[in-house]
């Protein structure tokens, strides 16, 4: 058999891997410097770090090309180096393997692309599973003599990536999971589970590598009980720390691995290595301590007992949004939409929805997020306010621009404590077109994973697959601008949100049913989601000039801008006239409609709901 001499040194011995390519590599090049390429751009770095693990005990070392699959690579615009790098990589293993003379295994390492490409999106799995598979082709064909998938914290994704390798080549494959590091004990059941599930796959070996740690790690594999392989534990050295743009390295001794490594060693493990912060000494102290070493099953492993599950109390039917349930009902709803202050009071603000709240014609009052780039009071803080102090619910907008994912999550985690059941998720305007030019927008996701993300918690689950308590189920909305140059596009994206879990959407303002019939004529008449329109009240000539000329997405046809220009200094009262046409005729194309009050003076907004 080809793969002979992998699976004879499996069998015969526990076999030791190396450390931490990247942590190794980030102590060595300047800051900056693109890891992901280093088999190009690192060659020299790269080869001494595989030979100083082969000098320390090491007898399989990993390409350096974890991250060198094409959809990571093209976030450095390098997917056309695909082949080049991870070619380079099997070449430098196979180079230190010449030049130390030592018989080590070449395993070609794969890593998850979560983050990257989400596997909940309707293509996600295919582009996943294509993009494995090109990773896997090119480094066996290259020579690896076997492959490893490592660092993935789905198990599902993990699956997939497997079956996507195993439809290129029959390389021995080891496959490893992560688990979050802040995980209670009550959860190592679960994660040995997940292991065993493992197993169930084509693999040489299966297990734990970087989180979380090698005692949590020795933890589950007591859970795990006897596999039918090689269980495989590559962690970290404990947790990294960055601070002041350094990263600092976690403090385990090589002592305190090589102890690791002989009670890993006991519980069945058959492949030991390190991962982030594991260097040379960590690897020579663990190969030291399991030398001569057969696999064995574990032994005194304890066994989770099923328990029946104690009854839980019937949870307490929680607020949903009212919004939601008009929404169904077919009733047609007004929301009003508002800024927030650019300071720290929010009376004038609150003030006005108290009014719109006693006037009785407002359904819910739609708040902005840092509106045009410009920055504002938090809109998720202001719509609790508003809500506590006025009890009219809120639609807050969301958007991916200032804060990350988790950042994102966590906030929404709070509002849903606070009260809050509506979100608007908006892709925001660019910094560069606020008061921040030279501001780095975040955008570490895109609108569509950003509403995905709002489903997941709706599902009791973070975007890392973390359970997170009583689900947060936002009645969620998303835009669309029928205005826009290119329909076509805007169509596909808003077919794309509702895919990723969507509930309603609100329009882009505009001024005549022109646009909106020429949207609805692409969905045959009727839009996936119910939807809110926008209308506007223009107050001036002025403004509408600056927004048909300035402001991207906004059209105001050229007839209105023709009567604002003749009616003069009564061009508000053309202003008006037009959103109250609009208004009559909402309840036929949507429903319901959002209506953008003054800034000045919101409550004015009232005179027209007065009127229709």
């Amino acid at each position: 058999m080809a793969h002979r001499r992998v699976l004879d040194r499996f069998a015969d011995h526990i076999v030791v891997a190396d450390g931490a390519m990247g942590s190794e590599l980030l102590a060595r090049v300047p800051g900056g410097a693109h890891l992901d390429l280093a088999p190009l751009e690192r060659p020299n770095e790269v080869l001494a770090i595989h030979l100083a693990y082969l000098q320390a005990g090491a007898e399989l070392i990993e390409t350096a090309t974890f991250a060198a699959s094409r959809p990571k690579l093209d976030r450095l615009f390098a997917s056309e180096v695909v082949e080049a790098v991870n070619s380079a990589g099997v070449k430098l293993a196979r180079e230190a393997r010449d030049i130390s003379g030592v018989d080590c295994l070449v395993a070609g390492s794969i890593g998850p692309l979560a983050g990257v490409i989400d596997i909940d999106e309707p293509d996600g799995p295919g582009l996943i599973a294509v993009a494995h598979a090109e990773q896997a082709a090119i480094l066996a064909g290259r020579g690896a003599d076997l492959l490893i998938l490592e660092t993935f914290f789905r198990l599902d994704e993990l699956r997939l990536a497997i079956e996507a390798v195993r439809d290129v080549t029959d390389l021995p494959l080891v496959a490893c999971l992560s688990f979050p590091f802040e995980k209670l004990p009550e959860s190592h059941p679960e994660f040995a589970e997940q292991l065993r599930e493992l197993f169930a796959s084509e693999v040489l070996a299966a297990g734990i590598n970087c989180a979380p740690g090698p005692q949590v790690t020795l933890d589950i594999l007591e859970y795990l009980g006897g596999p039918p392989g090689a269980i495989a534990v590559m962690p970290n050295a404990g947790s990294l720390v960055r601070r002041d743009g350094r990263i600092l390295l976690p403090p385990a001794t090589p002592s305190y691995l090589a102890q690791f490594a002989r009670r890993a060693a006991e519980l069945g493990a058959g492949l030991i290595g390190g991962c982030c912060g594991t260097g040379p000494d960590h690897i020579r102290a663990m190969a030291e301590a399991v030398r001569g070493l057969r696999p064995v099953h574990p032994r005194g492993a304890r066994i989770a007992v099923e328990h029946p599950p104690t009854p839980m109390p019937s949870p307490q039917p929680r607020l949903q949004s009212t919004l939601a349930a008009k929404l169904a009902s077919g009733e047609f709803v007004h929301v009003v939409q508002l800024d927030p202050p650019k300071g720290t009071n929010p009376d004038r603000i609150v003030e006005a929805t108290r009014a719109m709240a006693d006037a009785g014609r407002v359904d819910a009052v739609d708040i902005n997020s840092n509106p045009l780039a410009r920055l504002r009071m938090d809109s998720l803080w202001l719509a609790a306010e508003v809500q506590r102090e006025t009890g009219l619910e809120t639609i807050p907008h969301i958007t991916p621009r200032d804060a990350s994912l988790m950042g994102l999550q966590a906030q929404l985690l709070g509002a849903w404590h606070a009260g809050l059941r509506n979100l608007l998720a908006i892709s925001g305007d660019p910094s560069q077109l606020g008061d921040y030019p030279g501001a780095h927008d975040v955008y570490h996701v895109d609108i569509f994973e950003l509403v995905r993300s709002v489903s997941r918690l709706a599902e009791g689950f973070d975007c890392a697959g973390n359970p997170i308590g009583e689900p947060p189920g936002f009645h969620l909305g998303v835009a669309v601008n029928p205005a826009a140059d290119d329909l076509a596009h805007e169509v596909e994206r808003l077919r794309r949100k509702a895919d990723a879990g969507a509930h309603f959407v609100m329009s882009q303002v505009f001024f005549n049913w022109e646009p909106w019939e020429r949207l609805l004529d692409r969905f045959a008449g009727r839009l996936p989601l119910p939807a809110l329109v926008a209308i506007w009240p223009l107050p001036s000539l002025k403004l509408a000039l600056r927004l048909h000329n300035e402001v991207p997405g906004i059209f105001v046809p050229d007839e209105l801008l023709k009567k604002l220009e003749a009616s003069g200094s009564e061009a508000s009262k053309v202003g008006i006239e037009r959103a109250r046409e609009l208004l009559w005729a909402a309840p036929r194309y949507a429903a319901g409609v959002y209506l953008i009050a003054p800034f000045r003076n919101p409550t004015e907004i009232l005179h027209l709901l007065d009127d229709a």
